[in-house]
């Protein structure tokens, strides 16, 4: 990626990822925009030799690589090549290698070996974590050998990231991501209310529910899913013909039935994702994977107060939570809303809940950095939002409530360190907002 496209590219990322509904209103389309930032596996992602642009074919032999994740990564570098290199630097990538990919955002990828020149000597691989500007966080791992770390993989469809079982799997709006397929430029996912019947084919399911085409490596669903649903992708060109066929169906579960006692209700910082890509399908980022209770996430990227207001009634009365965690207002304040109005939507929720019989708990607005917001993504903070958000703050302060912005209370701005995009929250600060809500959950648990 032509490194001058990247202040316009993350400026789009950080509008859709806020306000998706902004987005479209300015008329910006994300997936075109962030074609070659964030790609899953575009044609240009490392395959050797250049001009092969042809899908993937029967003869294809595909593997998967994978590695543990860092937190701390932005995205990854996959570098493989023939034979082990005297005096190998783990600091520069080699001048003759048969791959290099820097756009991986987990930390697995599909390599098809077919695309590689026939050759003497094994192949080896290794992956070292690249920050925002297309630099090595650290050294390249040491090389092991493909043969020995591989996985073969027969169908050549991308790869889905699962969500892992446990606090934090359950988000009524899902995310879905994955690993793209050698030869494709863009993906469509599928949401389906059943398992799909055409599970090795290409055309949508009699049962799909959703759909989206993208070249990202994830998509955010914008509808609620409540009760059980499948999710699949494939490859396709840039044209729109196929590479391969569907992913297998994931299951996706937010079952009212599973009876939870506790409910997060917010926006993006409660949905999750942070560190510019990480997405809330990268649990690392979610602060309720840190919670000593189970409970069901309700959030959703780019909510307002009004917008959390409005869908009260519809995506949270189905769980019949007893306790509701309620952060929200940093979507309003920092674009210069009049805090007095967040604090009548604010209200108004906790009303609601309590005509449900759910007892609300109020969480303090966390700071952000205005200065890492405009680096990244070229959007201005109104330049009161401090003030305003202290407003929100003294009033949630009278109210049951959860002080979350007090493990930064001695922070003029949320630190670099724990907010790498200034506004998200990385896994430390998703750490510190859970451990002040175990520390006082207590006082309204029964």
């Amino acid at each position: 990626m032509k490194r001058k496209l990247l202040p316009a590219v993350l400026a789009a990322l950080f509008l859709y990822f806020i306000n998706p509904a902004a987005a479209l209103a300015e008329n910006i389309d994300p997936a075109a925009t962030l074609l070659e930032s964030a790609t899953a596996s575009s044609l240009d992602d490392g395959t050797i030799p250049e001009g092969n642009e042809a899908p993937a074919e029967e003869n294809s032999r595909l593997i998967l690589l994978t590695w543990k994740d860092d937190p701390e990564s932005v995205r990854y570098e996959v570098e493989i090549f023939r034979g082990l290199p005297e005096n190998l630097d783990r600091n520069s990538v080699l001048e003759d290698h048969l791959y290099d990919n820097q756009r991986i955002y987990s930390n697995k990828v599909l390599v098809d070996l077919s695309q590689f020149p026939e050759g003497d000597g094994p192949l080896y691989w290794r992956v070292r974590p690249i920050d925002a500007d297309w630099s090595g966080m650290g050294p390249f791992s040491s090389p092991m050998e493909v043969r020995s770390t591989m996985k073969k993989i027969d169908r050549n469809a991308p790869y889905p990231n699962v969500y892992v079982p446990g606090n934090g799997s359950t988000l009524e709006y899902p995310v879905y991501s994955y690993a793209g397929n050698p030869g494709a430029a863009k993906y469509e996912v599928e949401v389906t209310s059943d398992y799909p019947e055409n599970p090795d084919g290409i055309e949508p399911s009699k049962y799909r529910v959703f759909s989206q085409v993208t070249s990202l490596s994830n998509v955010y669903d914008d509808n609620p899913r409540i009760g059980t649903f499948y999710w699949r992708v494939r490859g396709m060109t840039e044209d729109g013909n196929p590479v391969g066929i569907w992913s297998n169906p994931e299951k996706v579960r937010a079952n009212p039935e599973e009876h939870w006692d506790v409910g997060i209700f917010g926006d993006s910082i409660t949905q999750g994702g942070g560190h510019l890509y990480h997405s809330p399908a990268d649990m690392a980022y979610s602060y309720i994977t840190y919670l000593d209770f189970p409970a069901v996430n309700m959030g959703r990227s780019g909510d307002t107060t009004e917008m959390m207001e409005d869908r009260f009634d519809r995506d949270v009365l189905p769980f019949h939570v007893k306790y509701l965690l309620i952060m929200g207002g940093i979507n309003d304040l920092r674009m210069g809303a009049d805090p007095h109005k967040v604090i009548g939507h604010l209200a108004v929720i906790q009303k609601k809940c309590t005509n449900a019989g759910i007892t609300p708990i109020l969480l303090t607005i966390v700071p952000i950095n205005p200065e890492n917001i405009q680096k990244y993504y070229g959007d201005v903070t109104y330049s009161g939002w401090k003030e305003n958000v202290e407003i929100v703050n003294e009033y949630i302060r009278t109210q049951p409530h959860i002080d979350t912005a007090s493990p930064f209370r001695d922070y003029e701005v949320m630190p670099s360190e724990l907010a790498m995009d200034g506004i998200h929250g990385d896994w430390n600060a998703k750490q510190m907002i859970a451990g002040e809500i175990n520390r006082e959950i207590h006082k309204f648990m029964k």
